[in-house]
């Protein structure tokens, strides 16, 4: 999702209603769909399906080449949904087994590269079933300064490869 700025608000979209931002702002402007087109490069059709909502995708350069001239401005934000994503693995990859994975520890194995054997089967199903938007963060949670990021990236791959986990993005 992004999130669409005008002097009024912050306003989050999919590709649908941004151009029905595009819409509302352009009529606003008093300007045509073909002045749009021509100022921002593109052809008078592609402004009139973003416009309607029937286009079905739109690189960054073009889309912000068209809120340009419309005067509006996008940023990314991070999703405000998942809170500690340490707890929800730890929690989702413990439900099948009998020994309990806590947060803490997925954090200090994820930083060690150290996985006691009765919680392996837990890290296959990090590897294997977990969401990799909640596997990206459980990572960068887990990381400090001495152990970051990349480097427990490395251990889910090392792991991946030893335990022949079914998932290839390792």
């Amino acid at each position: 999702m992004l999130n669409i700025l005008n002097t009024e608000s912050v306003i989050t979209m999919n590709l649908a209603q941004i151009g029905g931002e595009i819409h509302s702002k352009r009529v606003q402007a008093g300007l045509l769909q073909e002045h749009v087109a021509k100022f921002a490069g593109l052809s008078r059709v592609t402004v009139n399906q973003l416009e309607n909502g029937t286009l079905k995708d739109l690189g960054y350069t073009k889309l912000k080449a068209v809120m340009d001239v419309l005067g509006l401005d996008m940023e990314t934000v991070q999703p405000t949904g998942l809170k500690s994503a340490l707890a929800v693995a730890a929690r989702s990859i413990s439900t099948s087994y009998r020994d309990v994975l806590t947060a803490d520890m997925l954090s200090v194995m994820l930083r060690s590269g150290q996985v006691p054997e009765q919680f392996q089967p837990h890290l296959m199903a990090l590897l294997d079933e977990t969401p990799l938007p909640v596997v990206v963060k459980a990572v960068a949670e887990a990381a400090t300064p001495d152990v970051p990021a990349k480097k427990i990236m490395k251990h889910l791959s090392v792991w991946a490869k030893q335990w022949k986990v079914c998932r290839t993005v390792w």
